[in-house]
């Protein structure tokens, strides 16, 4: 049994984040999850897997998207067209797949639900349970069915497992608990960075988001091919992402003019162009003469005229010991206050509620994580600023 494993494709993400800095990138990131998942499915055709699997969270929201739910319909009937059958549940994004609401799949797809939580493909039996709310707080694991006599067994779940840094606890489960259930196989889905678990001859997989939707997602962008007989069962990561993240540092401080700095930036663009994938830059510049709006607008001029590349964001930092005279000071009683632990506590309060007020995607960049990030970031623009200042 060969199988083609993937979740978390997100289709009809909003990108708000992204598209707020770059609406270009929003826009590029929303087809590419679309031509994403059409890969998915013509490397299914391609591979002839006797099954397609995907452990939810097929769409991202359960917002009436019918155009993405169509799209999904017509990949999927193009694999079923050429014998390749789909077994498919329901993640906690994924009200589209609500079959009383908007109607059967259609032939050789199979949607795993509380109602038929088993479908037997050849000699495989296939468990999966979907999710009816947004949030489940309890293990669907002791719901599952137990394995079936004389067949292979593949369990279909989407869950937190133990927990996962930046992951709300959706359906938890013991991973050994996970691993002890008799399945010789499980499939997962929720965590959208890729592993493997193997205890004995039982695998369990993630295959991770297929295309990453920002920078903290940047360990996505595969799928797994699964093959399993009577031994070991035998997986390989494929990359399948049409846009993917790259970081770029650059140091534009001897730059002695902005056509110097404009060629710098040309240079570094094009180091992390890549054949036939677009690509989302976000630029790290130490300067002491520009800061991160000019240099944006700078690599914006630039980038006109380089494919498959985009600007995500510029971030800017004055060289090291080139703070201007009077500043250094002033930084260094930053430094001080941002060490304070009531500082910090208040600074993560302050963090959560921002969390709360803003969208999913935005919320991503904003887990307690990338508090001291945030904090650096506000310093360097400080002394840049000061530093600009003080040279005129």
């Amino acid at each position: 049994m060969r199988l083609l494993v993937s979740a978390d494709t997100h289709l009809g993400s909003p990108i708000r984040s992204v598209a707020l800095r770059n609406p270009d990138l929003g826009d590029r990131l929303k087809q590419a999850s679309r031509d994403t998942f059409a890969n998915i499915v013509e490397m299914a055709i391609s591979e002839q897997v006797d099954a397609l699997v995907l452990a939810g969270d097929i769409f991202d929201n359960g917002y009436p998207d019918l155009k993405s739910r169509a799209f999904l319909v017509a990949q999927l009937a193009r694999a079923s067209e050429a014998g390749v059958p789909t077994v498919l549940i329901r993640g906690n994004h994924d009200a589209l797949l609500d079959h009383k609401a908007h109607g059967d799949l259609g032939p050789n797809i199979h949607l795993l639900h509380k109602g038929t939580p088993t479908v037997e493909i050849g000699d495989t039996a296939f468990h999966g349970l979907s999710f009816d709310a947004a949030h489940v707080a309890k293990s669907f694991l002791p719901d599952y069915p137990q394995p079936v006599q004389d067949k292979r067994n593949v369990g279909l779940m989407h869950t937190s497992l133990d927990g996962a840094p930046g992951h709300d606890p959706y359906a938890p489960c013991s991973e050994r608990d996970l691993m002890a259930h008799g399945f010789d196989l499980w499939c997962l889905g929720h965590i959208h960075a890729p592993f493997e678990r193997l205890d004995g001859p039982v695998l369990a997989i993630m295959p991770g988001i297929p295309q990453p939707r920002h920078f903290g997602e940047r360990k996505g962008g595969t799928v797994t091919l699964v093959s399993f007989g009577d031994g070991t069962s035998e997986f390989e990561r494929r990359p399948i992402g049409r846009l993917g993240f790259s970081e770029c540092s650059l140091d534009l401080s001897d730059c002695s003019d902005q056509q110097e700095v404009l060629r710098n930036l040309r240079d570094a663009f094009l180091s992390v162009q890549v054949p036939d994938r677009d690509t989302a830059v976000r630029l790290f510049a130490t300067s002491d003469q520009h800061g991160a709006d000019l240099v944006t607008e700078l690599a914006s001029e630039v980038l006109d005229s380089i494919d498959g590349v985009f600007l995500d964001k510029v971030k800017c930092a004055p060289p090291p010991g080139k703070t201007a005279a009077g500043t250094d000071d002033l930084v260094r009683l930053m430094r001080d206050e941002l060490a304070e632990e009531g500082f910090r506590q208040a600074a993560l309060q302050e963090l959560e509620e921002l969390r709360l007020a803003m969208p999913p995607e935005i919320m991503d960049e904003l887990d307690d994580d990338s508090l001291d990030a945030l904090l650096e970031e506000a310093i360097a623009e400080v002394s840049l600023t000061l530093h600009a200042g003080a040279s005129k």
